[in-house]
């Protein structure tokens, strides 16, 4: 800090003593706790003393967003509820609490590598984005019958795809996958699958639609890359 800035504010300072409207003034200048704590030392029954104590909480429940979001643990969001329940951030909290323990979940389903904990991760997060991937290692623990496979359900019709990307790990596919569920719902035609270098024998785990017929795909296409989304066209 310049020394002609420390000079102002020691001038404001002074100015503020003896007149509660400039050190009000000063002190929402400031925005932090400890500037309206030295308000209300000075004036704890003036007219803005509920407001400098107002505006102390909303302080303190920034901060503790903030850190919250900073460390992105279960912990530190459940601690935030606890001291914010009624925050405007606590449904983004406890989408993040769910969004966690999911991946927990599934990183320990994967340890496992047995039917059970497949099946139990399946029953508890049944519309997750590893619901595709945990289904498929679960059918390949299946053991070998000589009956027929059931028919799988039939596909939406159309003779193309939009594949939105290629990525080399699951985890950042699965992190692509929920940025664009939100931001595309009402421009991509279904929902985006995960097509795994199991299924392609390629190196990458690739973003997909749902089939689509020419119109759908140009018109979808269009439009994302309009919103700053790469896209491209290719046959089924």
């Amino acid at each position: 800090m310049s020394s002609r800035h420390l000079l102002l504010i020691l001038c404001l300072l002074l100015t503020a003593c003896g007149n509660p409207d400039k050190a009000w003034d000063l002190a929402e200048r400031e925005d932090t706790n400890q500037g309206y704590l030295e308000f209300l030392a000075k004036y704890p029954d003036g007219d803005k003393a509920d407001r400098a104590r107002a505006r102390m909480v909303e302080l303190k429940e920034i901060r503790g967003w903030e850190r919250a979001q900073f460390r992105d643990r279960i912990d530190n969001y459940q601690r935030f509820l606890e001291q914010h329940p009624d925050s405007d951030n606590a449904a983004a909290a406890r989408q993040r609490v769910f969004e966690l323990q999911r991946d927990e979940a599934w990183t320990a389903a994967q340890d496992a590598g047995d039917a059970p904990a497949l099946q139990s991760f399946l029953a508890d997060y049944p519309d997750a984005p590893q619901a595709w991937e945990a289904a498929q290692l679960l059918a390949a623990l299946a053991p070998a019958t000589p009956e027929a496979p059931p028919a799988p359900p039939p596909e939406r019709p159309g003779n193309f795809r939009l594949q939105l990307g290629a990525f080399r790990t699951a985890a950042a596919a699965d992190s692509e996958v929920r940025r664009l569920a939100p931001l595309f719902d009402r421009t991509l035609p279904g929902p985006v699958r995960i097509v795994t270098p199991l299924e392609t024998g390629a190196r990458f785990f690739l973003l997909q639609s749902v089939p689509v017929n020419g119109q759908e795909a140009d018109a979808a296409c269009t439009a994302l890359q309009a919103a700053g989304q790469a896209c491209l066209r290719i046959n089924r």
